[in-house]
Order: C-alpha cells, then sequence, then structure tokens
C-alpha cells in the first residue's frame, strides 16, 4: 500500500508515528491540514463516522496540493473489514493517516511538563480536551491548518489569508478551525496559547481550554475586547479573525437546517463563495439521515465527499 502501511501479522495495517514520518510534512509551510482523532478506541483499532470521512475527503478534494493528515491519539492500525470509514479515502494520494504518540509529542514545547505527569488523563472532557491541546500543539509544531471532523471543505483553502481563527458569533473566538503558521506571528501566537493551557489548563470546564482560552489570548494580542474587533488592521496586519459568516453560516439555533428538506435551496444558497462549512456536529450528531435524502448536508456530501456517502449503506 502507498504512504507507508504496513501489514501486520494480525491482517490491520499499522498507523505510522507522525514523529517518525515528519518529512512528508511541509516545514513551515502553510499547506498542512490537520484532523485530529481523539476517541478512545478498543484494542487501538482506528475508525471514523461517514461524517468525518466526509470532512476530510472534502478536504483532501478541494486542496489536491496540500496534505491532509488525520491524527490518532489511541489507535495504532486500521483495517479494511473493521475501518469501513477509513476505506474511502484510501484513493487519495494527499491523506496521511497517522498516530500521536502521546509520550513523545510535547517533548521541547510549552506543554512538555503537562504531558510528562498526564495531564489530560485526569480531564471529565478527555476527548475534547486531549483535541484542544494538540491541535494547538500541532499547529506550533508544524504549522497549517487545523479542521474539526465536522466541516464541509467547498473550495480551497488558499483563497483565505495567513494566521487566522473565526469568530463564533457570541463573543467567543471558535477554536474549530486554526491557521497559525510555523513561523513568525503564528508561531508567537501558537506559543502563547500553550503556555497559557499549560498554566491555566482546566480539567473539569469543557470549553476552558478551547474557545475561553483562544479568546482570552487574543484579546491581549489584539488589545480589544469582542472577536468582530480583532480585524487584521487590529492585530497587526498578519493575523486576524474572520467573521463568523465565512465558516459558520447558518447559526444556532437553526443547525438542523442542513437536516431538512424544506431548508435545502436556503442553506446552499448561504454556501455560494464560500471556503468551507461548520455542521455544529456536537449538536446534530443524533439527527438521523438518509443517503438519499433532499437535504442540503446529502447535497453539499454528493458534490464534495461523493466516496463518504457512497460507502454508506443507509444512513449518512
Amino acid at each position: 500500500m502507498q504512504r507507508s502501511y504496513k501489514l501486520q501479522q494480525t491482517g490491520n495495517y499499522q498507523l505510522p508515528d507522525l514523529e517518525d514520518n515528519e518529512a512528508e510534512l511541509y516545514f513551515q509551510s502553510h499547506t498542512n491540514i490537520f484532523f485530529i482523532i481523539s476517541t478512545i478506541f478498543q484494542a487501538g483499532l482506528a475508525k471514523l463516522n461517514p461524517r468525518q470521512t466526509c470532512a476530510i475527503e472534502s478536504a483532501a478534494r478541494s486542496n489536491p496540493e496540500w496534505k491532509v493528515f488525520v491524527l490518532f491519539v489511541s489507535a495504532t492500525e486500521f483495517s479494511f473489514f473493521n475501518s469501513p470509514n477509513i476505506v474511502p479515502l484510501l484513493p487519495y494520494p494527499n491523506v496521511f493517516l497517522r498516530r500521536v504518540n502521546m509520550t513523545t509529542f510535547g517533548l521541547g514545547s510549552p506543554v512538555e511538563e503537562m504531558f510528562e505527569r498526564g495531564a489530560l488523563n485526569n480531564s471529565s472532557f478527555i476527548v475534547e480536551h486531549t483535541s484542544d491541546v494538540l491541535r494547538l500543539l500541532t499547529v506550533y509544531k508544524y504549522g497549517g491548518t487545523y479542521l474539526d471532523t465536522d466541516v464541509v471543505v467547498m473550495k480551497s483553502l488558499d483563497e483565505l489569508p495567513l494566521n487566522y481563527l473565526v469568530s463564533e458569533g457570541d463573543g467567543f473566538v471558535a477554536n474549530g478551525i486554526i491557521n497559525l503558521q510555523a513561523s513568525g506571528v503564528g508561531h508567537t501566537l501558537a506559543e502563547s496559547m500553550l503556555r497559557d493551557v499549560a498554566k491555566n489548563y482546566s480539567a473539569t470546564e469543557w470549553a476552558a481550554n478551547g474557545p475561553f482560552l483562544v479568546t482570552r489570548i487574543l484579546r491581549q494580542y489584539c488589545n480589544v475586547t469582542e472577536p468582530w474587533h480583532m480585524t487584521r488592521e487590529q492585530c497587526g496586519c498578519q493575523f486576524g479573525v474572520l467573521p463568523p459568516d465565512q465558516f459558520f453560516q447558518v447559526f444556532y439555533p437553526h443547525q438542523s437546517w442542513y437536516f431538512e428538506a424544506n431548508r435545502t435551496r436556503e442553506v446552499m444558497e448561504r454556501m455560494k463563495g464560500k471556503v468551507l462549512t461548520h455542521l455544529w456536529n456536537k449538536l446534530t450528531n443524533g439527527i438521523k439521515l438518509k443517503k438519499d435524502a433532499d437535504a442540503a448536508y446529502i447535497e453539499l456530501a454528493r458534490l464534495y465527499c461523493p466516496n463518504a456517502l457512497w460507502s454508506v449503506k443507509e444512513y449518512f
């Protein structure tokens, strides 16, 4: 198989360690996309759900010149039989499935001591908090764009400026989409965020190490309180917070519109010209959707993640 997936005696394929294959990364380049899968898997076998696969496939299709890294925290292997939603990604030469070694990944970084004492293992929200910290650490080490797995990417990320986050529209900056470069302002901001989480890490508050943290740092950096004032001009011209409608075209409490036939035309109209859209997984993951439904999400899947859609039997 391509991209260094070695067949094991178990019949599964090994996930290479990201740090053992760092030459794959475009060092200090903006053309890396990272997804982080921090779910804890039994027997170390990697799995994705169809919507996660859709996010990854859409990023790869829309950015063929970029490298898309899917980083698994607890998994070490995948298989064709037991990891069916991984299979649709394998035809894409720019998708790399990799394992993060939590023992070594934080070495030499501001969160080294935090990792050594196993702070993340004591979290009340271990999956979310692990992802919150790893996304910052990954862009700190390598530079590029972190994306949540509940997005659909519709156009090249090259259309966006370097070094950005996006406002959630509720007075906070979101941490679900992060572009920070491995040098200059991007690296400085990533380092500041990591130093903050190392000092103020909360194991009990869901958003403390995510939106609350990045908003706090950016208020200091941009010297303004409200995210909509964190423009590139205000923040020193090399970083800015994008307005919510760049990625959040459908706001709470209307997140179900992606799944409703009578809202399809309106939602698709809002997608025109946009680079990506965020689908509010925390609020929508329980909504069942047939693969042939007349819904905006299915229309987006047909256009931007066809392999993910075609691979499911009935529900997407």
